[in-house]
């Protein structure tokens, strides 16, 4: 089965031809093991699940342990951050660039609480508490989360981080009249993830 290529394998790929090109076929041999491995334990997680799973949560497990034989914990840490902030600073350029036609800011509560229901709801693992969705408001708190819960379960809760620092950096100043909150995630360390998009009356 040909999997997809996942923006965090292209970039370790990338990571070990530059910086260990006498050790990255051995390390693009572990880092599939890794994950392969990883995929198979979680088959049998929904399908709303392994969207997760798949696109993110495993390969950046799979990344995180396998750079770990070639740097210290921290630098493996840091390294997988770069992977997902990158990602996270491109969905940002795209986003605010988009936000430019003019009242299109007005809808993006309504696209946020959409995008929960569907894709960050129960059957994908999570707990949002709806506490208001609606007149440019959309504020959920988030009970339970499969990356932090996954995380924890193979024993790299830190890992969790970069993926809450990623919402920020994709969401904060998308545009004037829109305001970005968080003061709480589950990654690092709260009882609960309260995310809060509202448009600037």
């Amino acid at each position: 089965m040909k999997r997809k290529k996942t923006y965090l394998s292209r970039d370790f790929r990338e990571t070990a031809a530059q910086r260990f090109p006498e050790q990255a076929k051995q390390l693009n041999a572990a880092f599939d093991m890794r994950l392969n491995a990883l995929l198979a334990e979680n088959a049998g997680a929904s399908k709303e699940k392994q969207y997760h799973l798949k696109r993110q949560i495993l390969p950046g497990i799979s990344a995180y342990e396998t750079l770990q034989r070639v740097m210290p914990k921290e630098e493996a840490l840091q390294t997988v951050h770069g992977y997902v902030e990158r990602l996270a600073r491109t969905s940002h350029k795209q986003l605010a660039a988009l936000l430019h036609i003019p009242g299109l800011y007005r809808l993006v509560p309504g696209v946020f609480v959409k995008s929960t229901r569907s894709i960050f709801g129960p059957a994908a693992g999570f707990a949002p508490k709806e506490l208001q969705t609606g007149s440019g408001v959309w504020r959920v708190d988030m009970m339970k989360c499969p990356y932090h819960d996954t995380c924890t379960e193979y024993g790299c809760p830190e890992l969790c981080r970069c993926f809450c620092d990623s919402d920020d950096i994709s969401y904060t100043g998308l545009h004037p009249k829109l305001i970005w909150h968080r003061t709480k995630t589950l990654g690092r360390g709260n009882d609960r993830c309260d995310f809060c998009m509202k448009v600037k009356k």
